[in-house]
């Protein structure tokens, strides 16, 4: 065929405004194919670095077998080798047989496993404006007409490229060359995000060493619920994902902790009442308390009571309490002892007796404040990030993790209808990880079963999407992870 200038800036606009590198080389393959007539055929990439060629793409009518990206040497012990170091386009008739001049061989490796015949082949190189190498593209088996190829009727199917061939595709070198450009510089930018976003996640968990691995739970256990939810189309016949939403989906979960750097460290790493280091400090006042008390002569009893009082600190600072702990604690505050050299010391300091005498777990009210900031603090951080159309709603999903259906979540206070679907699977994930995580204040993280009886009791109370919470629990997808 020839190719017309319509049909050219057709083309050339259609590659230009694909990002995506595999999209982008699966178009490039089966355009330039179908102009051709061919087969099969297959894309590599060179690389300056290492003066390789990376087998990067391939289509094929006729066999399927699973694709394995590889390099081979840019020189000329291979037809795309001789192609890139020489920078000639190569028209083999058969490659099986091939001309004498040429230093190379066919691998027929692909062809004895796959049960298939290459014939003839149509390789030329890519290059850019500046005639530098990009890649080689390789179309192999040109047909007479459409129909599957196999050994009995390889012969009679295919013909050699012809001069109009070779035309065509060296007239389209130059806008595949500038395609493949962007698309491999928006492949590298893409892979860059993706490592600063996963490397960032795991610089941030390092400030929270109870919390490690996290950020991977959630991920993984929010690409799973998504992806069957995807699959199941009669609870879900509206929810669908593609390369897009996994990568909105992703980046939301691999950041929605960012807030955290905003968190005091000291309240971030608690995994007790007492800061660290307190309890230390408590315990070398009440020994000093009671070596005083002994050089004084007072009565052992008071002894007693001491070491009664800092087992009764020990227990708070791990426990919720009850009044009788907390009048223990009072007396504790209330004990003033003289040191050898006459100064009043405290038993206990304001701060440690404020800590130690929160009711329930672990955090006082301003803690809670401060953790939960981190939620605004992602939505923050997020929003002055210049993202692409395609991905501005990173920031409110990410943000949104701890929102509850009947709106008393936070930091927006966001009910069902408004919340983003994939905020609500991230609930889902975090209410999961919650009852199964190690670092659960006072106690054992909970077994799938037990953990997923819980999930049920949030979505009830209307913390979680009812109808995504228990598609999580029947599908035991929890079991999983």
């Amino acid at each position: 065929m020839k190719i017309t200038g319509e049909s050219f800036l057709e083309l050339a606009y259609t590659l230009v405004r694909i990002r995506d590198l595999d999209v982008l080389l699966e178009t490039i393959l089966k355009r330039i194919r179908g102009m051709l007539g061919a087969d099969a055929g297959s894309i590599f990439i060179y690389d300056e670095e290492k003066d390789e060629l990376i087998f990067k793409y391939t289509q094929n009518d006729s066999v399927q077998l699973p694709f394995k990206e590889f390099a081979i040497p840019a020189n000329e012990n291979s037809i795309a080798g001789y192609v890139a170091k020489t920078g000639d386009t190569l028209r083999l008739k058969d490659v099986y047989h091939l001309d004498d001049e040429y230093p190379f061989g066919f691998n027929v490796s692909f062809d004895k496993m796959s049960g298939y015949r290459t014939k003839s082949v149509l390789a030329f190189p890519i290059t850019d404006l500046n005639d530098q190498l990009t890649g080689v593209l390789q179309i192999i088996n040109k047909k007479r007409y459409e129909v599957p190829l196999t050994l009995e009727n390889v012969n009679r199917i295919v013909l050699p490229f012809n001069d109009n061939d070779e035309m065509v595709a060296e007239s389209l070198t130059g806008v595949i060359s500038l395609a493949l450009e962007n698309g491999v510089l928006y492949d590298n930018l893409e892979k860059m995000n993706e490592s600063f976003i996963t490397e960032l996640s795991k610089a941030l968990e390092n400030r929270e060493p109870a919390r490690t691995g996290h950020v991977n739970r959630i991920t993984a256990i929010c690409e799973t619920l998504a992806s069957e939810m995807h699959r199941d189309l009669d609870d879900f016949p509206d929810f669908f994902m593609n390369r897009l939403k996994d990568k909105i989906l992703r980046y939301s979960c691999r950041l929605h902790d960012i807030g955290k750097l905003f968190v005091p460290e000291k309240i971030l790493t608690k995994t007790e009442k007492l800061y660290s280091g307190m309890t230390e400090n408590i315990e070398n006042r009440f020994r000093l308390a009671k070596a005083c008390a002994r050089l004084k002569g007072r009565p052992e009893e008071l002894v007693c009571e001491l070491n009664r009082l800092l087992e009764v600190i020990k227990n708070a600072n791990i426990s919720d309490i009850n009044d009788k702990i907390s009048e223990d604690l009072e007396k504790c505050a209330g004990y003033v002892f003289e040191d050898s050299d006459g100064e009043e010391v405290n038993l206990l300091t304001d701060e440690e007796y404020r800590l130690l005498s929160i009711r329930e777990g672990i955090y006082t009210d301003e803690e809670i404040k401060s953790m939960q900031f981190h939620a605004l603090g992602t939505y923050e951080f997020l929003r002055n990030i210049p993202w692409t159309s395609e991905l501005r709603d990173v920031p409110i999903i990410a943000a949104s993790h701890h929102e509850k259906t009947d709106g008393s979540g936070y930091p927006f206070g966001t009910t069902g209808d408004d919340l983003h679907v994939f905020s609500k699977i991230m609930a889902v994930a975090e209410s999961y990880d919650r009852y199964t995580s190690d670092s659960r204040p006072y106690g054992q993280s909970m077994m799938p079963d037990e953990a997923a009886k819980e999930v049920k009791k949030d979505a009830e109370k209307g913390a979680l999407d009812m109808k995504i919470a228990d598609f999580f629990i029947s599908k035991e997808i929890y079991k999983r992870f």
